[in-house]
């Protein structure tokens, strides 16, 4: 009974002018929103493994950061360890805001996400930064995996 309100519910509120439309989540936001959940525990816990875990894994994968393109799942694991100075990182990371989901097929997903760092600066400050990391998701054989990322920051950490 009440599965029939909701649906009446959102087929009178499409019929209104500006009224928002309830949308489901589609197949691949409701693939992929768990596995990103695992990314941030990852990055919270500075597990480069685990975090880069659903990123292709080959020299296809490419990210690009703060002016530089870094080409390759070697790559960047071996920067992202370097940035989380081999899990002994204090950064801690938080969503930040609605994370965008844009289907460009039906294999190809487009993921933004906006997020905050906060850590603990050489001299001893504390640094609170946003920034927003784009995705490229392709449905591969194996799952969803990531094949493009860019970063950028509001204020970079430093």
């Amino acid at each position: 009974m009440n599965r029939f309100w909701l649906i009446l519910a959102s087929l009178c509120a499409a019929w209104l002018p500006g009224a928002p439309v309830l949308a489901a989540a589609s197949s691949a936001e409701q693939a992929i929103r768990p596995v990103m959940a695992k990314m941030l525990a990852a990055a919270n816990a500075h597990d480069t493994d685990a975090f880069m875990a659903p990123m292709l894994r080959t020299s296809a994968l490419v990210f690009a950061i703060n002016g530089e393109v870094i080409h390759g799942w070697d790559a960047l694991h071996a920067q992202q360890l370097k940035w989380w100075k081999n899990g002994k990182s204090d950064a801690r990371y938080r969503s930040n805001g609605q994370t965008e989901f844009m289907a460009l097929g039906p294999d190809v997903e487009i993921v933004t996400w906006p997020l905050m760092s906060s850590r603990t600066l050489p001299d001893g400050r504390s640094s609170t930064s946003a920034f927003v990391v784009t995705y490229v998701w392709q449905r591969l054989p194996e799952g969803w995996r990531i094949v493009y990322g860019h970063e950028s920051w509001a204020k970079p950490p430093g």
